[in-house]
């Protein structure tokens, strides 16, 4: 996928950050459902967005896949947990495409656990029991 957005002149590019649960989310698909994983985007008509283990694309599917934002050179090396944050860039391809932006990734989460729990689904008889804490000093 990165090859195609390459292609496209980008309006405006900016360092930005993705959230380590956001980041480790995705990444967790990819290892599960294997990549690309292409997931539309109810709320937002005729967009899907694109995932693979260099980019997240938001795509235009009736401007044949026409790019409107996409998320690439993620630096995930540089964190020292998974809780952190990874630096990545943000291309904008559309004019209006910061509007959508915090959309574009909340309803990614949701897609992508949702394409989860059907590809893997939570047996009726599993319980989680907690680890227990030890106590310091």
């Amino acid at each position: 996928m990165k090859t195609h957005i390459d292609d496209v002149p980008k309006l405006r590019t900016e360092y930005t950050y993705i959230e380590g649960q956001r980041y480790n989310q995705v990444r967790l698909g990819l290892l599960r459902l294997g990549g690309p994983i292409r997931l539309p985007l109810p709320g937002l008509r005729g967009m899907d967005l694109i995932i693979d283990s260099r980019s997240w694309v938001c795509v235009d599917r009736t401007l044949y896949d026409l790019p409107i934002l996409a998320w690439t050179d993620f630096n995930h090396r540089q964190r020292k947990g998974l809780h952190e944050q990874v630096e990545c860039l943000l291309h904008y391809y559309h004019v209006h495409a910061d509007l959508i932006t915090e959309t574009v990734l909340s309803t990614m989460m949701t897609m992508l656990a949702n394409a989860m729990n059907d590809e893997y689904p939570v047996s009726e008889g599993c319980k989680v029991f907690p680890l227990p804490h030890q106590k310091t000093g």
